[in-house]
């Protein structure tokens, strides 16, 4: 089910003619639908919750960004010329030591080996650092819906990062847009979206009763990606 689809169905089931026009163009709905998406990501861990983010760095860069990044589980490389491995996490702090006497820009490139996340975000926001810009140059302050990961050197060669990890569903905003809660589950993220305008209207037993109905039924996809877990095991290790 497409945004808009979902809309005319919201229309439809709810009565609230005061979000959606009637010509299913929105009309204020569209916030409350972004939230209801991203409020089902943080509630219960599903199949679908784990993506896979492939990145290309080019010679000479260390870093990159994470749109709807909510935790970054593993890294890995792939090199035409080195193969594939997987990236030890290390302390940004830890990271942040090789780079205390040299400009990122005047660093040896070599093959990476650590990652670790790193800040995104200025405060004040957008805010003129000066010198102090120059040296921190390999992390782009990208917003505050972006993650980013730093690698320990400027990579020597083209590379690809393969970073696995849980990701907030893409954002509906064409009519034509879909994301995972709109095609394979279009009640829930109904339900959902009913639970944030109840959340704005300050009705508790809204709220509750909307996320009892949620709850029951994420508990159920939750069951479904354990199935999958502890299929084909038949010990524990150790």
């Amino acid at each position: 089910m497409n945004l808009l689809q979902f809309r005319k169905m919201f229309r439809k089931l709810s009565g609230r003619f005061d979000l959606v026009k009637d010509d299913y163009s929105d009309d204020g709905l569209g916030h409350f639908i972004d939230a209801g998406s991203k409020f089902l990501d943080r509630l219960d861990e599903t199949q679908k919750s784990w993506a896979v983010k492939f990145s290309r760095l080019t010679t000479g860069n260390i870093y990159t960004t994470l749109p709807y990044c909510r935790a970054i589980k593993e890294v890995w490389v792939a090199s035409s010329t080195e193969g594939r491995w997987q990236l030890t996490k290390k302390n940004l702090q830890d990271l942040m030591e090789g780079y205390l006497s040299t400009l990122p820009a005047e660093m040896e490139t070599g093959v990476p080996l650590y990652y670790s996340p790193c800040i995104t975000r200025s405060v004040p926001p957008n805010e003129t650092l000066d010198s102090f810009e120059e040296f921190m140059g390999y992390v782009e302050v990208a917003g505050n819906d972006y993650n980013a990961i730093l690698i320990n050197v400027p990579t020597s060669t083209d590379i690809t990062l393969i970073i696995s990890g849980l990701f907030y569903s893409p954002l509906l905003v064409l009519d034509t847009d879909s994301n995972k809660w709109s095609d394979s589950h279009p009640m829930l993220l109904y339900m959902s979206t009913m639970r944030q305008i109840e959340v704005i209207n300050r009705s508790t037993q809204g709220v509750n009763d909307w996320t009892n109905a949620i709850t029951t039924e994420m508990t159920q996809l939750g069951m479904d990606l354990v199935e999958e877990l502890i299929a084909e095991v038949d010990q524990m290790d150790g």
